[in-house]
C-alpha cells in the first residue's frame, strides 16, 4: 500500500505541474498514468490500482477530460471482448468472466460502492459498446416490434442479427447497471444525480420514431416486467426516498450551522468529504430533484404514447422531463 501511496502523490504532483505554462497539459499526464495502471494483469481487481484509478477519474472529471481515459479503457474493453485482437488473446481474459455474465467488465459485480469516480468512467465507457455495436438499437426495435417479447429474447435476437460473438447477459445491460450503481452511490456524492440521470435517459427513452415506428411511450417498463425487476423498481424508489430525506435533513442542519458572516460551513481542512455539499440551497434543490425522480419512476402514465408533457403538474418538472425524453445526453438536471 505504501507504493500505491507514493504513486498517488507522484501522480498528483505530475498532474498539478502539467497545468503550468509550457507544460504538457493534464491530458498527457492522465493518459500516462492510466496506461501505467491498465497495463498490469487484472489491474481492475487490485485495490491499490483501483484507488489510484478512482483519483485519476476524479481528476479527469474536474478537468473535463474524461474522454482521454474512456478512450484507453474502451480499447482494452474491446480487446477483452475479442473484437480488435487475435481470438487467442481472449483466453487471457477468462479470469474476467463471472457467473451469469459472459461479458468482461472492469466492474465484476452489479456495482462498485467504493470507487465512485471510477465507476462513472467505466459505465460511460462500457455504454459505448451498446451504442457502437448497435446492440441497444436492435434490442429496442425488437421490443417495440413484438409486444410479448422479453428483454432476454430480444437480446438473443439482436445478437443473431448483428452477428456479435459476445453480448452481455440481460442483467448486464446498461439500464440495469446504471440503476444498481445509482442505488449503491453514497447520498452525499456529487455524481449521484448523474447516475440517476443516466438511468432515466434509458428508462424514459421514447425510441419509436427513430425506428420508423409510432410513438408508443417510453421503453423502460419493458425491461422491468418480471417479478425480480418489479422488486428492483421498489428498491430504487425506497433508495430515492432515503436520499431525499438525507438532503432534507442536511439542508436543515446546514441552515443552523451557517455563520452570521456567510462564510463557508466547512473549512478547507477536509472536515467535509464533499465541499460542494456545504450549501443549504443545493441540498434543497437535490430534495426537489430526487422527489421528481420518484414521481418519474412510479407513474405508469409516462410510459404511454399519448401523454402530453407540458400539461403535467409541477411535481413532474415537465421541463426536465422533456429533456430526458428527448434523450439529451448533456442535459443538466440541476439547472
Amino acid at each position: 500500500m505504501i507504493s500505491i501511496s507514493l504513486l498517488f502523490v507522484s501522480a498528483q504532483s505530475h498532474l498539478a505541474g502539467s497545468t503550468k505554462p509550457n507544460e504538457v497539459g493534464p491530458v498527457a499526464v492522465l493518459e500516462f498514468w492510466t496506461q501505467v495502471l491498465i497495463s498490469q494483469q487484472l489491474w481492475h481487481r487490485d485495490k491499490g490500482s483501483l484507488h489510484l484509478m478512482d483519483q485519476l477519474c476524479k481528476a479527469a472529471f474536474r478537468y473535463h477530460q474524461e474522454d482521454c481515459l474512456q478512450k484507453l479503457l474502451y480499447q482494452q474493453h474491446k480487446d477483452a471482448l475479442g473484437y480488435h485482437c487475435d481470438r487467442g488473446i481472449l483466453s487471457s481474459f477468462v479470469g474476467w468472466i463471472v457467473a451469469g455474465n459472459v461479458t468482461p467488465s472492469f466492474i465484476d459485480s452489479n456495482y462498485n460502492p467504493s470507487q465512485i469516480w471510477f465507476s462513472w468512467t467505466v459505465l460511460n465507457t462500457e455504454s459505448l459498446f451498446e451504442e457502437d455495436s448497435q446492440l441497444r438499437r436492435v434490442l429496442e426495435y425488437e421490443l417495440l416490434s413484438h409486444r410479448s417479447m422479453s428483454p432476454d429474447q430480444a437480446l438473443k435476437k439482436a445478437q443473431q442479427q448483428l452477428k456479435l460473438p459476445i453480448v452481455p447477459s440481460v442483467q448486464r445491460l446498461m439500464i440495469y447497471r446504471w440503476a444498481h450503481q445509482a442505488m449503491a452511490t453514497p447520498a452525499d456524492h456529487p455524481l449521484l444525480p448523474l447516475f440517476w440521470q443516466r438511468f432515466f435517459l434509458l428508462y424514459l427513452n421514447r425510441p419509436g420514431p427513430q425506428y420508423g415506428l409510432p410513438v408508443e411511450g417510453c421503453i423502460g417498463k419493458r425491461f422491468f416486467s418480471s417479478s425480480a425487476h418489479t422488486h428492483l423498481l421498489k428498491q430504487m424508489k425506497r433508495r430515492l426516498m432515503e436520499v431525499a430525506d438525507f438532503h432534507h435533513s442536511a439542508s436543515k442542519a446546514l441552515r443552523v450551522l451557517v455563520p452570521m458572516d456567510g462564510s463557508p460551513v466547512f473549512s478547507d481542512s477536509g472536515s467535509c468529504s464533499q465541499d460542494c455539499m456545504a450549501s443549504p440551497d443545493l441540498h434543497k434543490e437535490l430534495v426537489k430533484l430526487f422527489n421528481v425522480f420518484i414521481v418519474w419512476l412510479e407513474d405508469d402514465k409516462l410510459h404511454k404514447g399519448d401523454v402530453y408533457i407540458p400539461s403535467l403538474p409541477k411535481q413532474y418538472d415537465p421541463h426536465r422531463l422533456a429533456k430526458v425524453m428527448r434523450n439529451e445526453q448533456g442535459c443538466n438536471l440541476l439547472s
